[in-house]
């Protein structure tokens, strides 16, 4: 049996119901976060968390719990559902009219390719990219377009070729030992482990840029890494048959240096709420 947690209460997947008339399913509107979960706990809590609030704050949607019972039920669903490394997604519909928002929180388990990647370019940038909204139809659409290529993902760029985001993940170029990675006030996602790189590579020396790059003006010698807080970071083998440059010393100080980082994210984690 497949458990969730729906509104505090854990409950076998196939038996949650939300009204009819919730907004999440009339007009497509709520917000939803996906976490790590490393020993039983969530990484970066607190960003995810303050990433959510703010995104409700921006609807006008009500805050369904505080943190401090958000960070409980998180606890509680991993541990019903057995699930000590996985995935955590937590998923706030808008209510019906006049209504309360709904929270659900599911976990999983997920395994992802452990090569480089495979990606094309999907022309076509996501609307409501600046939240984290249920209404994923762009990237639904991107991925679609990956696996009728015969390709493992897809990044979106718009009309000029510029490249914004993954399909469900956040882009870097690495070029000359450092990073470009796509402004955050573009349409994209302000992905959780976009800022943890990017905080990670300055601390370490790495020099970061934010600006746009057009698939067309990659070079050879440069490299791409995708990042998500699930997969963490992900080398980019080719981009529409294109093959890149794969730094492997960059990939494994960023790497190494990530995986201290989540770990220091669950200790401070397990010290505050358990």
């Amino acid at each position: 049996m497949t458990v969730l947690m729906l509104n505090g209460v854990v409950m076998d997947a196939a038996a949650a119901t939300v009204p009819a008339t919730d907004r999440a399913l009339t007009h497509g509107l709520g917000l939803y976060e996906t976490l790590k979960i490393v020993g039983g706990v969530p990484v970066f809590f607190a960003e995810h968390a303050a990433r959510l609030e703010g995104g409700l704050a921006e609807l006008g949607l009500e805050r369904p719990v505080e943190h401090t019972e958000l960070a409980a039920q998180i606890c509680r669903i991993a541990a019903a559902s057995e699930v000590r490394d996985g995935a955590c997604r937590l998923l706030v519909t808008a209510g019906p009219p006049n209504g309360r928002p709904s929270l659900i929180i599911q976990t999983d388990t997920r395994s992802f390719p452990a090569r480089p990647l495979r990606v094309i370019a999907y022309r076509g940038v996501r609307v409501t990219a600046s939240l984290k909204a249920m209404t994923v139809m762009q990237s639904y659409l991107a991925q679609q377009a990956a696996e009728k290529a015969g390709v493992d993902d897809a990044i979106l760029v718009d009309e000029e070729g510029r490249i914004f985001e993954g399909a469900t993940s956040n882009v870097f170029i690495t070029r000359g030992g450092g990073l470009i990675t796509t402004p955050a006030e573009g349409a994209i996602l302000p992905g959780v482990l976009r800022a943890k790189v990017e905080e990670l590579a300055a601390r370490s020396g790495v020099a970061v840029a934010e600006a746009y790059v057009r698939v067309a003006d990659l070079r050879p010698d440069d490299g791409m890494l995708l990042t998500s807080s699930v997969r963490g970071i992900v080398p980019v083998e080719t981009v529409d048959g294109v093959r890149l440059d794969l730094d492997d010393v960059l990939l494994g100080r960023l790497r190494s240096l990530l995986d201290a980082e989540e770990a220091a994210s669950a200790a401070a984690f397990r010290r505050q709420y358990l």
